[in-house]
């Protein structure tokens, strides 16, 4: 099949505009008219050429964007359309991928202003909300392109420009999607499965791929207008089975609260109950001897110095006896015949 070719379209960004010589010696929220003496640390910095006569700061105080956001947070449902309604508003670019930094970074900030120092870092640098819209413009593109695409063969995958679907991936998510949503499909599966302990079995490796199929149907669905209802109460269910729910996630909590306040017995048992410890592999079990080491010289000479006869006295012992080394005995002459025959004169 022959490659695709991507849409070239013009970039909507504006020119920078004019530099500024005269700068204020202080400075107000055009919200809620705080003044501050210094915008560093009272005002979040902006990528946009809008903000370029205010020193590359907004002019919402940090105090408004936090409160802003939690607005918008409450009136839309959704943390991350609050963040990018926040990014519409003020000019700021907005990508998933900053947003998925959030989760790894530890901050004393707000959500919504940790996104926004991150998108002054060097890979964002110049980069505002028209890039937002016409990298969005240009996928939709390229999605209307490969709409008519289906794969429908683990061997013969066609190629696309701009999109590499490994056969891999077709065999672990089966036949019959787009290309683009392969690897929605991908990226939202090691987006659910990463930081687990070890790797999922099969049951729950099944339901993680039924969860990253509804959210990827869901999110598209959704884009288009179509009805989601059906499709979320399926992924309620399916995130009730995998105890990824937060009614779920709270009841662990609870239990960890009350493990706090309980007896350190009680509380082993209620964690043993909730969360037991799995049994190692048996490659891993005491592999250094260690619980022997300390039953035959910590427990066992505890009891032998205490006169306690029990197995970890009789191990104690077992080993002492090993490394005790007896006098050498002569049975051919007795001392004093040897004692002459060294130092003695003749006579």
């Amino acid at each position: 099949m022959p490659k695709t070719s991507k849409v070239q379209t013009m970039s909507t960004k504006p020119k920078q505009a004019s530099p500024v010589e005269d700068m204020p010696t202080s400075f107000y929220c055009s919200r809620c008219h705080r003044t501050h003496k210094k915008q560093k640390g009272n005002y979040p910095a902006s990528q946009s050429p809008l903000y370029k006569g205010n020193g590359g700061y907004l002019n919402h105080c940090n105090h408004c964007i936090d409160e802003m956001f939690e607005h918008y947070k409450a009136a839309l449902g959704d943390e991350p359309e609050a963040i990018r309604r926040i990014c519409l508003k003020f000019d700021i670019y907005w990508n998933m991928e900053i947003y998925s930094m959030l989760n790894k970074a530890s901050t004393s900030q707000s959500r919504v202003r940790a996104y926004i120092s991150k998108t002054n870092l060097y890979k964002y640098i110049g980069k505002t909300f028209d890039d937002t819209l016409d990298e969005e413009y240009a996928a939709s593109l390229e999605a209307e392109q490969l709409k008519d695409i289906v794969i429908t063969d683990t061997e013969n995958i066609p190629e696309v420009e701009g999109v590499e679907i490994s056969p891999d991936i077709v065999e672990f998510w089966g036949t019959g999607f787009e290309p683009n949503f392969y690897l929605e499909l991908d990226r939202k599966y090691k987006y659910w499965t990463e930081g687990l302990p070890q790797k999922p079995e099969k049951g729950e490796e099944a339901i993680y791929k039924q969860v990253c199929i509804l959210e990827a149907t869901i999110n598209r669905d959704s884009a288009a207008g179509k009805s989601i209802e059906k499709n979320v109460n399926a992924l309620n269910t399916l995130l009730g089975s995998a105890n990824l729910k937060p009614s779920q996630k709270k009841q662990d909590e609870a239990i960890d609260t009350a493990f706090d306040s309980k007896p350190f017995g009680v509380g082993i048992r209620l964690y043993e109950n909730s969360k037991p410890i799995p049994e190692p592999d048996p490659e891993l079990q005491d592999v250094d001897g260690i619980v022997k080491y300390i039953s035959i010289w910590f427990l066992g000479h505890l009891c032998k110095m205490l006169g306690i006869k029990n197995t970890y006295c009789k191990l104690y012992e077992q080993e002492l006896e090993k490394m005790r080394i007896d006098n050498p005995e002569l049975e051919e002459e007795d001392d004093e015949t040897l004692f002459n025959d060294i130092f003695g004169s003749e006579t």
